[in-house]
């Protein structure tokens, strides 16, 4: 699910580089995995910095976007997450995702009614490239189960977060089952949503 989103408007935030100068980011329309996307995380709660979606961890040897979600039903299952729950959380910032339904052949386009942006709930860690020595920034989206409008179209959706609920999610005094229950009892409801056709294959 979510393989591409729009990224929308930049103009109200300032990213902040790993040598800790800053810069206002171009508008980009859309970004697909493998992308480098708005991200605060939990290591740095005041600070916008560009991550890459698609987490990579030690045990990569490579670059790739295999990584792109997190079932909210496996953070404590799959080790990959386990690892990084409580410890290691952050908040993507998008405008809009789109996600395709096979049954209908359509593409649709998902976005918030007021028109505010998205923050989702995911999380990060710093790979270390062997190779060129480099340290990149990855993070992964976190899903769960969809709410009555999603469901009509997909079987999962993103872990919404609404932006006042943005501190608790990165709060780093809360244990990983503290801060998982609390997105758990947050879910987005589906009057939150609008949803249109995207594209549509004839």
């Amino acid at each position: 699910m979510c393989g591409h989103v729009e990224i929308g408007e930049q103009k109200d935030i300032k990213i902040i580089t790993r040598d800790g100068g800053s810069y206002t980011p171009k508008n980009n329309g859309g970004g697909n995995p493998g992308s480098m996307l708005p991200v605060v995380t939990d290591a740095v709660p005041d600070k916008v910095q560009q991550y890459r979606w698609g987490l990579l961890s030690l045990d990569d040897n490579r670059v790739h976007s295999k990584h792109k979600h997190a079932r909210i039903e496996s953070l404590f299952l799959v080790p990959l997450w386990r690892e990084l729950v409580g410890k290691k959380h952050c908040v993507v910032r998008i405008q809009a995702f789109f996600e395709y339904n096979k049954e209908q052949e359509r593409t649709y386009r998902v976005e918030r009614i007021d028109g505010q942006p998205f923050y989702i709930a995911g999380l990060w860690d710093v790979w270390f490239d062997i190779k060129t020595g480099i340290l990149l920034p990855t993070f992964t989206m976190i899903t769960m189960e969809p709410n009555a409008a999603m469901a009509q179209i997909h079987d999962r959706m993103p872990a919404i977060l609404e932006r006042n609920d943005i501190k608790t999610w990165i709060n780093g005094n809360y244990t990983g089952e503290q801060r998982v229950a609390f997105l758990r009892s947050k879910p987005c409801p589906p009057e939150n949503l609008k949803i249109t056709i995207h594209k549509q294959i004839s």
